[in-house]
């Protein structure tokens, strides 16, 4: 780990560099000459652009590519996604790697939640929690349902923090540059929205559908072997136990880090060692991964 360190403050990762700047190149040809292409393939661009922005931002918030953490955040604030200001998502993300993973108490990226909630929970609510169990759901009604949290989340927050009413005022004014810019050069609203936001968002979600599940004695987080395809989409993060273990290591390291940790073998009693996403949709496009109360604490009829 303290050579992850000593390599992420001294030096340039330049596989990183050139990822960014190739990002920023196909988002603009892609805002001025993408509405010449069919409206499908726009929307699966723009999509596929919307997730690789995340991968983007989630590198950054791990410090690099750069020693300069200014320089690093400039090249991925800008709120592309809309929906989140990126200094939120740091902070979140950050909560998540020092947390007692997937606990619906500590961890604010757990899908799981506490015996107490799911007592008080309706009848609609359950069947949306076990839904959201599902490949399906995750990916259609996942990103709708995490923004709603998230702003209810976030509303609550400002009445305590005014810091938290200033972030969101300077994301809302430079998120309206955004939709200005996008104007500007011709791109329907509608269809940025429909697949950089929301497609990009359910790309992410496919990631990180079985990135962790609830085990007492064993890893929490799993590792999906995919191609190169989905590799290079999520930064490795699909690596997921490779990327806890040594968050700080650059994603183009965690395939051979992986092989040296022998990480599959690591989780299969655990979170799961997948060989693709394939086998993460058969298995559970319509059939839950895991249940929604987490079996860590204290367990309840249903």
């Amino acid at each position: 780990m303290a050579g992850t360190k000593f390599e992420r403050r001294n030096r340039i990762e330049w596989p990183t560099v050139v990822a960014i700047a190739s990002f920023w190149v196909a988002l603009i040809a892609v805002t001025v000459f993408g509405t010449s292409l069919p409206t499908l393939a726009l929307l699966a661009v723009l999509a596929l652009l919307g997730c690789f922005y995340l991968s983007l931002q989630h590198e950054v918030i791990h410090g690099h590519p750069t020693p300069w953490a200014a320089l690093n955040t400039s090249m991925v604030a800008a709120p592309l996604s809309l929906v989140l200001p990126f200094s939120y998502y740091r902070q979140i993300h950050l909560a998540h790697h020092a947390s007692d993973l997937t606990d619906p108490f500590v961890d604010p990226e757990s899908h799981y939640v506490s015996p107490e909630t799911w007592q008080r929970a309706g009848s609609l609510k359950r069947t949306m929690l076990r839904a959201n169990r599902t490949l399906a759901a995750r990916l259609t009604l996942g990103p709708v349902r995490g923004t709603w949290q998230l702003w209810a989340g976030e509303v609550r927050a400002v009445r305590a923090d005014r810091r938290v009413a200033m972030r969101w005022v300077i994301h809302i004014v430079a998120a309206c540059g955004v939709v200005l810019a996008l104007r500007a050069a011709g791109m329907p609203l509608w269809i940025y929205i429909t697949g950089f936001v929301f497609g990009g968002a359910s790309l992410t979600a496919l990631r990180s559908f079985v990135e962790h599940s609830a085990h007492a004695d064993e890893p929490r987080s799993a590792v999906v072997q995919s191609n190169w395809f989905f590799g290079l989409l999520f930064l490795n993060n699909n690596l997921h136990f490779t990327h806890h273990q040594l968050p700080g290591a650059s994603w183009y390291r965690l395939p051979q880090l992986t092989r040296d940790l022998d990480a599959g073998a690591l989780v299969a009693n655990g979170a799961g060692h997948y060989r693709g996403y394939y086998e993460i949709a058969r298995r559970h496009m319509f059939r839950p991964f895991c249940q929604p109360v987490s079996p860590l604490l204290e367990t309840i009829s249903k």
